[in-house]
């Protein structure tokens, strides 16, 4: 709708802002109107306004309660319909996008991404142009399995690309989609060598079913639920070795894989005897180090997954321990929970210095780099 029939409706619309005294249904005909769905809805919303003010006969209605209630349903009719619009992409339709993603990278061609015309885009922290984050090189993807946050419209993928010499590159990707439009693109991108000797993408070759799985309604945890279990994670990881280390919720058969390297489960041997994705806290085997700048990226309710990244680095005055905390690195890390507990770990490390930033606030709780706690 143009500006001037936007204005004819301002318009139009005086005397019965007046008429309810109610500033924020006029702010939101201004800010709304050009919704199609919200236009079918207000004109019958004015359609119920004008009736009962015929009815009755032109008698003062500003009393608080009919504004109220016009209010609500002017206002309701509005938020419904933009609630509508948030959510319209399900699922298949975020698959989808993230589809449309990686043919446009294999094809290196950032042009068959239209979508992604006006996105805020980085790789390893380094903001980019969507055709600097393609390589001519890559050939096909070879492994790969996505979460998603209909509500929100955020994805997150981890990813294995073979290349035309035959090495392969590790990915997380995470796009936010908004109105079809990809917002957001964010990856951390890793090849051999760059994140010290976790690396092992050939072993990557089938996705677990912990990864792919769809809970019904009444077995999923919570957003917040699946958030505080990821969280007991890291408060394990940067308390262990202190006196105020607190266990993580790691299932006893839970597994960690960092760039296809399984580090730690029940089938990993470690001095004669299985290295339980705990042992390591509780033997204090992390001390000093500093798990800072993390987000909760993307939460997916149904799949029990969440994406958190995060950078690791040392805590102010920490000297490392071994050669498992020496870098410095930032880390797309996916944990896939099953009622309150940690099942499945799964990870992109890419070795960067602390003082090199990430390209994205952070906002959620946490440790800051040069934290001592």
């Amino acid at each position: 709708m143009g500006t001037a029939a936007i204005r004819a409706i301002q318009a139009a619309c005086i005397g019965r802002e007046r008429l309810l005294g109610h500033d924020m249904v006029y702010v939101a005909i201004k800010m709304k109107f050009r919704h199609p769905t919200a236009g079918r809805k207000l004109s019958f919303a004015w359609h119920l306004l004008d009736g009962t003010q015929r009815k009755m006969g032109g008698r003062n209605m500003a009393a608080l309660g009919f504004r109220a209630v016009t209010g609500m349903v002017l206002v309701g009719a509005l938020f419904s319909s933009m609630s509508y619009a948030q959510q319209a992409c399900d699922r298949a339709c975020l698959t989808k996008v993230i589809d449309g993603y990686f043919a446009a990278l294999v094809a290196h061609d950032p042009t068959k991404l239209p979508q992604a015309a006006k996105a805020r885009i980085t790789e390893n922290g380094a903001e980019k142009k969507l055709a600097q984050t393609f390589w001519e090189s890559s050939r096909e993807v070879v492994y790969r399995w996505d979460i998603v946050n209909t509500k929100r419209g955020d994805t997150g993928t981890e990813v294995v690309l073979r290349n035309a010499d035959g090495s392969k590159t590790m990915m997380m990707l995470r796009l936010k989609v908004i109105n079809g439009a990809i917002t957001e693109i964010e990856s951390i991108k890793c090849n051999k060598g760059e994140a010290g000797g976790l690396w092992n993408p050939d072993a990557l070759t089938t996705v677990s079913p912990r990864l792919t799985l769809s809970l019904r309604e009444a077995e999923r945890d919570s957003y917040y639920d699946l958030i505080g279990a990821t969280e007991s994670y890291w408060r394990a990881f940067q308390t262990n070795g202190t006196p105020a280390y607190r266990r993580a919720r790691l299932a006893a058969d839970s597994d960690r894989i960092e760039n296809g390297v399984h580090t730690t489960g029940l089938t990993v041997m470690r001095d004669g005897r299985p290295n339980d994705t705990a042992r390591g806290f509780d033997e204090g085997s992390f001390i000093g180090r500093n798990l800072w700048d993390r987000r909760y990226a993307v939460v997916d309710e149904e799949r029990g997954i969440v994406l958190t990244i995060l950078r690791f680095g040392l805590k102010a005055g920490a000297k490392s321990q071994s050669t498992a905390t020496a870098a410095d690195r930032l880390v797309g890390e996916f944990f896939a929970i099953q009622n309150g507990w940690i099942r499945e770990i799964n990870a992109v490390l890419f070795n960067m210095p602390d003082a090199m930033p990430t390209g994205w606030p952070t906002t959620d709780y946490g440790p800051g780099k040069v934290s001592a706690e």
